[in-house]
């Protein structure tokens, strides 16, 4: 009589020990879950976007400004809406000698009845931070005393991961908006954070991108937010940034 193949009695203990082992694995994550749920049915989370963003400004202004600095050099323009912003004591000879009809007299962010918009840019290689925190904004530690840790989020996995974004408003020489008019475009750009002031609340699963959208406006290449929203909720940013630079230019709608 031929003996009986091994193989598969082998292949059958080692299925029948790991299968247990895998439900085990399993209820005990649900488990935890659910005594999380019950521990902690509210969470709380902190956002920060980062890097780079700035304040972006356009506005209407007349043919005669127009003429007279578009076939100048652009940092010429950009000294004179400095010192126009900087106000009389720092404006020296050349800006006087600018024909006042041709001169900015308020400024930058004063000229945004096009667009004028503040926060942090959406592009690829910025970022969000989500910080778990308690409902007063602390840091929160696991059972070991550590502090938790913070998961980061490239935006360009924004729409992957759920979230709604959508770009709401565009604003160049092409756009609506722009169209049969002259313009001035003012830009400072930052490095820092933007920041909810109040932590976000969200139910024991914690903070989800399918609840999130984000609404920007592409201003002449320059796209940004100011706020977004989470459940239905709008949450404002606040700004913690230093300046890198600046830009200024004027420019000519279509048909204008």
């Amino acid at each position: 009589m031929a003996k009986k193949k091994t193989v598969k009695k082998k292949t059958v203990k080692k299925q029948l020990k790991k299968t247990p082992a895998k439900k085990s694995a399993k209820k005990i994550k649900q488990q935890k879950a659910l005594i999380r749920a019950i521990k902690t049915p509210e969470r709380f989370f902190k956002i920060d976007f980062g890097r780079y963003g700035g304040e972006v400004a356009m506005g209407e202004i007349t043919e005669a400004q127009y003429n007279y600095w578009a076939d100048r050099d652009q940092s010429e323009f950009e000294e004179h809406m400095n010192m126009a912003d900087w106000g009389e004591d720092h404006q020296d000879e050349t800006y006087k000698q600018v024909p006042a009809e041709a001169k900015f007299t308020k400024p930058f962010f004063e000229y945004g009845d096009i667009c004028h918009m503040s926060g942090p840019e959406f592009s690829d290689g910025q970022y969000m931070l989500i910080s778990e925190v308690d409902k007063n904004g602390q840091a929160l530690q696991d059972d070991d005393g550590n502090f938790l840790e913070d998961r980061q989020v490239d935006m360009k996995d924004f729409k992957k991961l759920g979230a709604k974004v959508k770009c709401v408003a565009e604003h160049n020489s092409g756009s609506k908006s722009c169209k049969d008019k002259f313009y001035m475009f003012g830009q400072y750009f930052n490095k820092g954070g933007w920041y909810t002031p109040e932590p976000i609340k969200t139910g024991p699963a914690g903070f989800d991108f399918k609840k999130m959208e984000i609404n920007y406006e592409n201003c002449d290449g320059f796209r940004v937010f100011n706020e977004f929203t989470y459940d239905g909720e709008s949450h404002y940013l606040e700004e913690d940034s230093t300046g890198k630079s600046s830009a200024f230019y004027v420019g000519a709608g279509d048909d204008v």
